[in-house]
């Protein structure tokens, strides 16, 4: 019951990236043709950016279907990674598009140009309108997926990006302030960079399968050789094959006396590693004999 509840929720999130999708795809189009007729740099640059949003999405839906599949003699975790592999996409192209949005921002600001602020303010309008929508249809699933919660902050600030753009066109509707578009193109792209920082950090952690940050070896260590029996832990690695599942290794020397007590002590330590760091899944080797190398291993 539990695994047809999840397929089904799964189900409605893929519906929901694909009306996103084409949500944004035409928010883009409708973007560009407006940029062009009311000479708006930052309503183009907004444009390319929901043009990266479009993509990005497009991007989780194919993660979505891999990290969906069931592991196999090849793939042996599954395909989970594929939606961390798809948030770093995500993110690339993110800190890609606003570099790019800085140096058209910079451009047009030492040359200022006239724009009808009219046409900006209305297209901008219906682009806020769009992006808060795709944010409200995702915001469920984007705590459930880092991948898909990065496609979520791409909708989030272009919603806040297009919602600047509207105070943008009315003062250069009203007070030919043609100085605010390139100000507005730049503070938004610096501001995209800021906010995409500790996302991509992660996403690069469990992707070089680091230790994750809430867990610390040696705290591992001490709790696994107070447990009966055990004298020495060494060769832990601790890493995360997506952002829930934590996955841990390590070496476990036993006296050689309490051998046939293997499956209880192996029992305490998993019992530990659930307990007190969220380790679901372990893989434990026992040495009877001390390791000779354990000494320059944590």
């Amino acid at each position: 019951m539990a695994h047809t509840h999840s397929h089904d929720h799964t189900g409605k999130a893929i519906s929901r990236l694909w009306f996103t999708f084409f949500l944004n795809l035409g928010i883009s189009v409708a973007q560009l043709i407006g940029g062009f007729l009311s000479n708006s740099m930052a309503l183009i640059s907004d444009a390319v950016h929901n043009l990266s949003d479009t993509g990005s999405v497009g991007v989780s839906l194919v993660a979505r279907k891999y990290a969906n599949k069931s592991a196999d003699k090849q793939m042996t975790f599954g395909y989970r990674r594929a939606d961390i592999i798809g948030a770093f996409i995500n993110l690339i192209i993110l800190i890609g598009v606003s570099l790019f949005l800085v140096k058209e921002g910079i451009e047009r600001f030492l040359q200022p140009e006239e724009i009808d602020g009219s046409i900006m303010f209305w297209v901008a309008l219906v682009g806020l309108v769009g992006n808060v929508l795709s944010v409200y249809i995702l915001h469920s699933d984007s705590k459930r997926s880092l991948n898909i919660k990065s496609a979520y902050v791409h909708l989030f600030w272009d919603a806040a990006a297009s919602l600047t753009i509207i105070v943008g066109g009315v003062l250069i509707l009203y007070y030919d302030l043609y100085i605010i578009d390139p100000i507005l193109t730049i503070g938004i792209a610096l501001y995209i960079l800021y906010t995409t920082y500790n996302m991509l950090r992660e996403t690069v952690s469990i992707l070089m399968e680091a230790t994750p940050e809430d867990i610390h070896v040696d705290s591992i260590k001490d709790e696994l050789e107070s447990i009966s029996h055990v004298r020495d832990v060494h060769h832990i690695h601790v890493w995360k094959v997506d952002e829930h599942q934590k996955m841990l290794e390590c070496h476990a020397h036993i006296d050689k006396s309490y051998s046939s007590l293997l499956e209880e002590i192996k029992s305490e330590i998993k019992a530990c590693l659930s307990d007190r760091f969220d380790i679901t899944h372990s893989a434990i080797e026992f040495e009877l004999e001390p390791c000779e190398s354990s000494t320059h291993h944590p």
